[in-house]
Parts: C-alpha cells; sequence; structure tokens
C-alpha cells in the first residue's frame, strides 16, 4: 500500500530548505519527564496493526524532516496498515490550511506539523489539539520503546500546555548557536567568547570594513525577533509579567536594545537593518564577517567547499553568557493530533511512529536537528557525521540550556512585528528607550485584545 501525497512548492529563489540540508543532527540530554520509561525489549508484543485498514489525512509543511518522512511512509503503512494520505504544503500555506479547516470544524485533517513558536496558544485556547498526554501513559497505544524521557528537556516543555496536556510531540528543534572565523580568531590569539562582552571586544578588534565585519545578526524586521531572544533572555529579561502583562518596560529591554541595536550599528555590514537570515549567511560564507549567530541549520552550507569560500576555517560554540544567564534560544516543531479528529487512534500512531527512534535516527542522517538524545549516539549517525565535532557539542550544550525563544501568546505575529520595527529604528539610530517605550504600549495593547 502507498501512500498518496499532494506537494506543491514555492516558486521562488533559494529556500530555507537548501540551508537546512545539514550532514548530522544532534540531541539534547534528556530530563526526565512525567511519563514511565518503557522498556524496548518489550515493544515485540506491542499491536502496530490495531487500527489496520483505517485512513488518515495528515497536513505537513514542506522541509527536510517532511522529505525524509515522505520517503519512509511505505515502512509506516506496512507496520501499521493505516493508510496515510500526505498534504504537503509550503510553512505559510500549511497554517492557513489547517486554521481554515479546524476553524471550519470539519473534522477532515487528523494530524499535522505544528510550528509551536507561532501555533501553541493560538491553538491551544482555540481547542485544536487533542491532549496527548493521556496516549503517552497508555501502554495499550503508546509502543513501548517510545521513551519519553528520551526527548530533550527543552522540546518537551516546549509541547506541554501550562495545565499539563501535551499538545504535539517534538519532531525536530532549532538551537541558536555561535558561528564564528577560526582562523581569524586563531591570527589573534582569541577563543570562542564565555560572555557578551568578550563577544563585543573580539567583534571590535576583527572589525576591519570594508573588507571585514565584525559581526552580523538578523536586522530586517520581524526575522529580527528570533536572535532577539537571545540578548533578551542573556541580560534577564521577560516577555510577560507574572501576571501576564507586558514586561517590555523594563531595564533589561533598555539594554539588550543598547547591546543588540549597537553591535549591528558599529560592526555589521551596510544595509544590515534589511538582513534576514540569508543575507546574514551569504555574508559570512563570502568571508566578509568574522563573528554571526542564528540557527544552527544554517551552518550546513558554510562547510560546502564549492559554494563556501571559509569552508573548513568555520568554528562553532555555544552562545557567550550574559550578565542576567546563560540561555540559548530553541524554536519546536512537532506532529500534533486534531482534537476535531475523527481517527485520533490511528492519527496518534503516526504521530508516534513519525517522532519515534528508528524516524529521528534518519532524519538526523537527512539533515534535522533531532530532539532525541539515542539519535545522536547512535553509531548510524556518527558514522555519518559530516558536520564538524564542535558543531554537534554548540548545538547539544545549547539545547540543555534552551529556552523557547518566542512569547506563548495567541499572537506571536504581531509580537514579532512590533518588536521588529523597534530594533530596526534602534540600528539606524533611535533611542533605545524611546523604542522600547513605544513598543511596551502596542505589546500591552495586542495582549489586552488577544489574551483574555
Amino acid at each position: 500500500m502507498k501512500s498518496r501525497k499532494r506537494s506543491e512548492r514555492s516558486s521562488q529563489g533559494m529556500t530555507r530548505r537548501e540551508v537546512l540540508r545539514l550532514g548530522a543532527g544532534v540531541a539534547a540530554g534528556a530530563a526526565a519527564g512525567p511519563f514511565v520509561m518503557r522498556v524496548a525489549g518489550a515493544a515485540d508484543s506491542f499491536n502496530w496493526q490495531r487500527f489496520k485498514g483505517s485512513k488518515i489525512f495528515v497536513v505537513l509543511s514542506k522541509n527536510p524532516w517532511a522529505d525524509t518522512l515522505e520517503k519512509m511512509m511505505p515502512e509506516f503503512e506496512k507496520l501499521t496498515g493505516i493508510q496515510a494520505e500526505l498534504n504537503v504544503l509550503p510553512e505559510i500555506q500549511a497554517r492557513q490550511k489547517v486554521t481554515v479547516e479546524f476553524t471550519a470544524g470539519t473534522g477532515g485533517i487528523d494530524a499535522w506539523y505544528t510550528s509551536l513558536p507561532v501555533e501553541k496558544r493560538r491553538f491551544y485556547t482555540s481547542g485544536w489539539y487533542a491532549d496527548l498526554s493521556k496516549f503517552l501513559k497508555d501502554s495499550t497505544i503508546t509502543a513501548p520503546d517510545y521513551d519519553w524521557n528520551d526527548i530533550a528537556a527543552g522540546p518537551k516543555r516546549s509541547v506541554t500546555q501550562s495545565d499539563g496536556s501535551v499538545s504535539a510531540l517534538p519532531a525536530l528543534v532549532e538551537p541558536f548557536i555561535f558561528i564564528y572565523r577560526k582562523d581569524l580568531y586563531a591570527e589573534k590569539g582569541l577563543r570562542a567568547p564565555k560572555t557578551m562582552a568578550e563577544l563585543e571586544e573580539q567583534a571590535q578588534k576583527l572589525h576591519n570594513p570594508p573588507s571585514m565585519y565584525g559581526f552580523v545578526a538578523r536586522g530586517l524586521k520581524n526575522a529580527n525577533a528570533t536572535p532577539w531572544a537571545y540578548v533578551l533572555f542573556s541580560m534577564g529579561g521577560e516577555y510577560l509579567t507574572k501576571d501576564g502583562k507586558s514586561a517590555i518596560n523594563t531595564p533589561p529591554w533598555v539594554k539588550s536594545m543598547d547591546w543588540y541595536a549597537g553591535m549591528l550599528r558599529r560592526f555589521a555590514p551596510p544595509g544590515v537593518v534589511n538582513f534576514n537570515w540569508y543575507e546574514c549567511s551569504s555574508a559570512f560564507s563570502q568571508g566578509q564577517v568574522a563573528t554571526y549567530l542564528d540557527g544552527a541549520s544554517f551552518a550546513s552550507p558554510f562547510e560546502d567547499k564549492e559554494k563556501s569560500k571559509v569552508a573548513g576555517r568555520v568554528g562553532y560554540a555555544i552562545l557567550p553568557a550574559g550578565p542576567g544567564g546563560h540561555i540559548a534560544p530553541i524554536f519546536t516543531n512537532a506532529v500534533g493530533v486534531s482534537a476535531q479528529s475523527k481517527n485520533p487512534g490511528p492519527a496518534y500512531f503516526f504521530v508516534q511512529w513519525a517522532t519515534s527512534k528508528r524516524v529521528s535516527i534518519q532524519e538526523l542522517l537527512g539533515g534535522v536537528v533531532s530532539v532525541r538524545q539515542s539519535a545522536w549516539e547512535s553509531p548510524e549517525v556518527k558514522t555519518a557525521a559530516k558536520m564538524p565535532a564542535d558543531w554537534s557539542a554548540a548545538c547539544l550544550e545549547s539545547l540543555k540550556i534552551g529556552r523557547e525563544g518566542l512569547p506563548e501568546i495567541v499572537d506571536v505575529t504581531q509580537y514579532r512585528d512590533i518588536i521588529g520595527v523597534a530594533i530596526q529604528k534602534a540600528i539606524e539610530g533611535a533611542k533605545s528607550a524611546d523604542v522600547i517605550a513605544q513598543a511596551h504600549k502596542e505589546f500591552q495593547e495586542v495582549l489586552d485584545k488577544t489574551e483574555k
């Protein structure tokens, strides 16, 4: 039995997919979770054919994770006897589709790939996630070797709601790391920075425009909200107060703006206010920038000798600590079961298989940063690793101190736009206190409208 799929692709130029082609991935050390760890040896007795003959409809976002999963679908259908129809769409289209279907309450979607940084709070308050915690506790529907405790602590927190319910099972995670020119560091007798103050000093020493710029990170509105999270957390900032109000009008926010906008204004290439991940990565790969902070997945092209001018000369490390702590932003994506599904059992079988140890190993080999410790330790993955060891170590250490990089609110996009505009204005020379005050006002207005 073959799975059916409908796939649509973006017609634009270079996509995020192209930079997500990693050589190997990494999972974090997992903290013990609320569910019982099952013994792998008992897996043989689990009835994967329980829902044989069922049909489910699944919506996935087009990315390397989905690419690998599509190739493995015959394995799922042979294992379970469940026929899965996959609708694979670009991310924005996929989100639009599930939103329309869930709002209409058709029950036509059984499972989907959910981007938690954007959807977690909104979809939860709408009642669209089935609570998977009850399935994870049920040994008759969760395979003995699934092993919830094998999943990294950060991603587990990401899929868990405030009431303890589990909205989805983690599929992949994007940790932010520090990327630098190790050859330039060696020439100057430098080491990877341990603190933000050290990074600032190093960027200044390496800054020699127009041949070399000391630092780069995203400056473009909305896109800049993800690296901004690193600076904010490191300065001790929070998105919300304990009573759910805007925490933007606090000293850590002003200090964060001084640092982030100041670094880009002083040490980044001209026009950085309009740089998204692509422009940042391109500048670094062309040998124009000495230091760079962004998602770990963007590092793969730097090691491609045919496309990168810095291949073999790049170092990777955990992001440096700040005065407010040592935290790395992470962004988790997962697979959920629709609360409207007429086939919750078969849908859950798909979700647990898609995030299982076996699939996680294949995803790592396909270039996806895994959430599972066992995948990271797999001999198969270690043998096939193409990225440098320090990249893998940076990912592993980052996931151990990982924290979701965006606020858990209904309208995350509005927040990103608000802080994005503030960052752009600060880079262009506006006073940090002024742009932060305006951002606080606008953010509170959003919260008043949506967080009720």
